[in-house]
């Protein structure tokens, strides 16, 4: 198996943060503009960068690049800070663990993540429940990067792309994710898409959203990477 890259979303496919980071988010929306960041659409397949900018424009704040970087600075620092909360109230995924260190033993794939995460909090939850290892976050797409997930998918290929010389594309790309966000935004790049319906979205309504193949979670190693590494 010769330049396969495999883009991992995080929240409810790889693991789970038990809640605290909308409630993070929500503290430092407010600490950051002095105001509540008011209704918040579910955080599920969703950017960082969207969520804070629809959250600015519903509360009648200009949007500015400076703003932006100081809320992901606070973000992240008040996501360190409930590290324990984290632990104590999420989880990792059954089998995510597993199917992590299986791809890493398939020589020639390449793993890093899709999410809507900032990079530094996508790191932290992941290292969290020791995730983190067999990820090269060089490559990944973040939730600072952009609020269009579809983006997110590119810049990752890109990234991966220059880094490895290796011209990732197509059946050679494949993004496993829990919501429909994942599944559009993977084959707006013409790329393959594993849902997994371990999130909100339910198998019918990833089948629906176009995904190549559908998984009840990870649990089955197997069935994980047959799914991620069929040529057909």
């Amino acid at each position: 198996m010769v330049g396969r890259l495999v883009l991992w979303d995080i929240d409810r496919t790889l693991l789970k943060a038990g809640g605290v980071t909308s409630e993070v988010f929500r503290a430092a929306f407010r600490e950051v503009t002095g105001q509540d960041a008011g209704h918040l659409p579910d955080f599920g397949g969703r950017t960082d960068h969207d969520m804070f900018t629809g959250a600015l424009s519903a509360q009648g704040i200009a949007v500015s690049d400076a703003l932006i970087r100081r809320f992901f600075d606070v973000f992240a620092a008040r996501l360190r800070e409930r590290r324990h909360d984290i632990v104590a109230r999420g989880c990792a995924l059954p089998g995510a663990g597993a199917a992590l260190d299986a791809f890493a033993s398939v020589p020639g794939v390449v793993q890093s993540v899709v999410t809507g995460n900032i990079r530094e909090t996508a790191y932290e939850k992941l290292s969290l429940f020791g995730l983190a290892d067999r990820i090269d976050f060089t490559v990944g797409g973040y939730g600072c990067d952009d609020g269009v997930r579809a983006t997110l998918v590119r810049l990752a290929i890109e990234r991966a792309s220059r880094a490895y010389g290796c011209a990732y594309a197509g059946g050679r790309v494949v993004v496993v994710g829990d919501t429909e966000h994942d599944i559009v935004g993977a084959h707006a790049n013409g790329v393959r898409a594993v849902g997994v319906a371990t999130g909100r979205a339910t198998s019918g309504d990833l089948k629906a959203a176009g995904a190549d193949i559908v998984l009840a979670s990870l649990l089955d190693t197997d069935a994980v990477l047959r799914a991620v590494l069929d040529d057909s």
